[in-house]
């Protein structure tokens, strides 16, 4: 019942932008790429719940958000580092998922919504090894505003499926299905890294 309940918030969460012109006006839990995050957190708690992702002299970090969530088990954002304004780059909203064939069945579901959404955009669908825990795998649907989604703006849908070895590894991770909304500042930011 409780998938039941996920993938039925997350499509009426997707209803949201059927009327979008560009990756601002998406929203995951109400806040958009070009919000501040100093609209939904003090500049104490943004420095408090940085992630520790990226070492502390890079543009941008890893924020864990820390108010009410609807629809996701946890949100992150990406902003700049120096910015005292904290807008935001990236948002990734993710739920945990027991295992790869649930998430592809929600994941699925999603996208079939969001092809309707997305007419004129490029629209890709494939499967990656993580960058860092190189034994687990992502199933990734992309929908990006330009010929390369790495470094455009873009929304995806992707099944982050943890191999044993990485578990063993890093420690008790769990299978997420992940949505996200990223700017092409931020993926030119991350290509070069």
């Amino acid at each position: 019942m409780r998938v039941f309940i996920a993938v039925l918030v997350l499509i009426l969460n997707l209803q949201s932008w059927t009327k979008a012109d560009d990756i601002s006006d998406f929203e995951i839990e109400g806040i958009s790429i070009g919000d501040s995050l100093l609209d939904y957190m003090t500049a104490n708690e943004i420095i408090k719940n940085d992630e520790g992702l990226y070492p502390n002299n890079s543009k941008f970090f890893e924020v864990n958000y820390i108010g009410k969530k609807n629809t996701y088990d946890y949100v992150l954002f990406h902003v700049k580092r120096k910015d005292e304004k904290y807008i935001i780059y990236l948002i990734r909203g993710a739920n945990i998922v027991d295992n790869k064939n649930q998430c592809m069945k929600i994941k699925k579901e999603i996208v079939s919504d969001m092809k309707s959404l997305f007419k004129n955009i490029d629209y890709q669908e494939g499967s990656q090894k993580h960058y860092y825990y190189k034994n687990s795998t992502q199933y990734i649907t992309q929908f990006s505003y330009g010929y390369d989604a790495r470094i455009s703006d873009h929304a995806r849908v992707e099944c982050m499926i943890m191999h044993e070895k990485d578990i063993k590894k890093y420690g008790n991770i769990p299978n997420t299905l992940e949505v996200i909304i990223q700017s092409e500042e931020f993926g030119k930011w991350q290509v070069n890294l």
